[in-house]
């Protein structure tokens, strides 16, 4: 009987500490300042993406806490036809101080982008609309509610111009006790104002203001900055990236305040380089 010897190469097992430093580790920073650990391949972001991330993020100002009554008046610069007021969440017990700070500002409607907390009656009652369309906390608006919300945005700033052309100088809202002239130039002049709120005003409801700003002729990331100027720590990320690649004129098939059957000018006109140069990001 014949023996056969086979020969075996012998086999390298790693010790535990070898394996464990095999894959690199990658340190990552997340937005909110936390540090994590992951063994994946980091692959450089998008340009686009790189930008955002590096866009500001303030700080809450101390206090801001939903039914912290933090009113933030925005008002676009290329128009004095609408303004726009962020708050956060009212209710029966706060509504009293807020209805009289919506009177001041002349406000004509109060969108709801969160589930009622006060009753619409109140408000109608002062001749204030109320609409509710509510969306899911952190998210972005669905297509419907930003058509909605365009309209109403337009409806306001053609509104305004048709009740101009019918009446001369006088408001068709003249027992408004804000607006007592409806002539642009005139240090009385008061714009309609529409009201926009969620539970803390940092997310859903600013969104839909920059959307508006927008369509109204400022760059897509301006309008962030140009908000987050004035209510400190509005949009996460997601928000951020919608925004920047939201496409004007897509829910309208006209500009802001264009309305089919009016006529004449509206004050509405596009940001020039030089606003535009105030507030650009710098670019990757």
């Amino acid at each position: 009987m014949t023996l056969t010897m086979h020969t075996v190469a012998p086999v390298t097992v790693a010790s535990p500490s070898a394996r464990s430093s095999s894959p690199s580790m990658v340190r990552t920073v997340s937005s909110d300042d936390s540090s994590t650990s992951s063994n994946t391949t980091v692959v450089n972001p998008p340009t686009a993406v790189a930008r955002l991330l590096r866009l500001p993020t303030p700080p809450r100002s101390p206090g801001l806490a939903p039914l912290g009554k933090q009113l933030t008046l925005i008002e676009p610069p290329m128009t004095k036809s609408v303004r726009f007021l962020i708050l956060d969440c009212p209710t029966d017990s706060t509504l009293p101080f807020y209805l009289a700070e919506l009177k001041r500002h002349n406000v004509t409607d109060v969108v709801r982008c969160c589930e009622p907390t006060y009753r619409a009656e109140t408000l109608q009652a002062e001749r204030i609309e109320v609409h509710d369309w509510p969306f899911r906390d952190g998210a972005v608006p669905p297509t419907p509610i930003i058509k909605n919300w365009l309209q109403l945005v337009d409806s306001r700033i053609t509104r305004r111009r048709t009740s101009n052309a019918s009446s001369g100088t006088r408001n068709s809202r003249a027992n408004s006790p804000a607006s007592a002239s409806d002539d642009e130039d005139s240090p009385s002049f008061v714009p309609p104002t529409i009201a926009v709120h969620c539970v803390a005003g940092l997310g859903r409801a600013p969104i839909l203001v920059a959307l508006a700003m927008i369509e109204l002729g400022m760059a897509n990331l301006d309008t962030v900055e140009f908000i987050r100027r004035r209510r400190r720590g509005c949009f996460n990320n997601n928000q951020i990236q919608y925004i920047d690649g939201y496409k004007r004129g897509k829910a309208l098939k006209h500009p802001l305040g264009h309305a089919s059957g009016s006529s004449g000018s509206d004050g509405v006109s596009t940001v020039k380089n030089g606003f535009s140069k105030m507030f650009r990001l710098t670019k990757a």
